[in-house]
């Protein structure tokens, strides 16, 4: 069988668990395509053919192996009926319903089930069913959705374990859109995980775990990225067999050596700081991972980002691992 050239390829094969021949480089970069196609976020948010052609723009200009279809941490919020407050400056916030229990909250908000047709979802399934025809098998095409705890705690300032299982109804139902309409890689991001009790993660594991396995069954890739985890939670994280990519945010104390070798090693996906690829960053040893396959960014690149200063960032990093390479193959 002949090696997989393009990216979409490379992650097809890593699904079946064959490394890629270079780890690829999908940083998210999403809200510069309204800076790009001169609207506001709020009117690129609705326009598939607005976003369609702005990551068009961004794959030629900055030939990134994954392109961000869709970026919005507050989708399934507003899908579920929340209502979004956009301030004057285009920023916005998510009010969270009132409810005095869950059941309460399921019949107050959209039927888990019409998910798949509310808000901005078939937006984004529209995005990845236009780029999957056009651009056939040459980037990854990559898509956010919230993980359950994140999703949960929008809903609530404090989260019940049933809320959570509720979000994670949710998320699974938006997932299974995005794959069946074409989404290559699924990047569930939480803003933390639970603690790192062996109960806790065993619990949350049991709510990912069913949706890792249908993203799987389209030939997608379930990358699941977090904050700052400190190095016994990433120790704790992976010494669990889950089928996911586990994907940490590069923080300070894994840079000085805090997590073991091989816990930094089992991770197959990086989320290095967004100012990483804005240029004039010292690039991690962590990029040395021979069994990374995916390098993204912690956050959305701010849409003020200097585009040739990206460009600069970008090959800095593609120059970088391909010395690495070099050195690891003459070893």
């Amino acid at each position: 069988m002949s090696e997989p050239s393009t990216p979409r390829q490379m992650v097809k094969a890593l699904v079946h668990g064959a490394m890629p021949p270079r780890p690829l480089l999908a940083p998210i970069i999403f809200s510069l395509g309204a800076r790009l196609q001169n609207v506001s976020l709020r009117q690129f948010l609705t326009n598939p053919t607005k976003i369609v052609n702005a990551l068009r723009q961004i794959r030629s200009v900055l030939k990134v192996d994954g392109l961000t279809c869709y970026f919005d941490p507050f989708l399934e919020a507003e899908a579920l009926g929340c209502k979004r407050e956009w301030r004057a400056d285009g920023s916005c916030a998510m009010a969270r319903p009132s409810f005095g229990s869950v059941d309460q909250l399921r019949s107050e908000l959209t039927a888990v089930e019409s998910l798949p047709g509310a808000g901005n979802i078939p937006v984004a399934c529209e995005v990845l069913r236009r780029l999957k025809a056009i651009l056939q098998d040459e980037p990854a095409l990559m898509v956010r959705v919230s993980g359950p705890l994140s999703l949960a705690a929008r809903l609530a300032a404090s989260a019940p374990p049933e809320l959570v299982e509720f979000a994670s109804e949710v998320v699974a139902t938006v997932t299974k859109s995005f794959a069946e309409a074409g989404a290559d890689i699924v990047l569930l991001v939480e803003d933390s995980l639970p603690d790192s009790s062996s109960e806790s993660l065993d619990w949350y594991g049991s709510l990912v775990t069913p949706i890792a396995n249908a993203v799987r069954f389209y030939e997608a890739l379930p990358v699941v990225s977090w904050g700052a985890t400190s190095a016994a939670e990433l120790s704790s994280l992976v010494e669990r067999s889950w089928d996911w990519a586990l994907c940490p945010l590069l923080t300070s104390e894994m840079l000085a050596g805090g997590a073991p070798s091989h816990a930094k090693q089992a991770c197959t996906a990086l989320a290095l700081p967004s100012g990483d690829f804005c240029g004039g960053a010292i690039l991690p040893d962590s990029l040395s991972n021979p069994n990374l396959s995916l390098v993204t960014s912690a956050e959305d690149i701010h849409p003020t980002v200097d585009v040739k200063q990206l460009v600069q960032a970008l090959d800095a990093i593609r120059e970088r691992r391909r010395l690495q390479r070099s050195i690891q193959s003459s070893i």
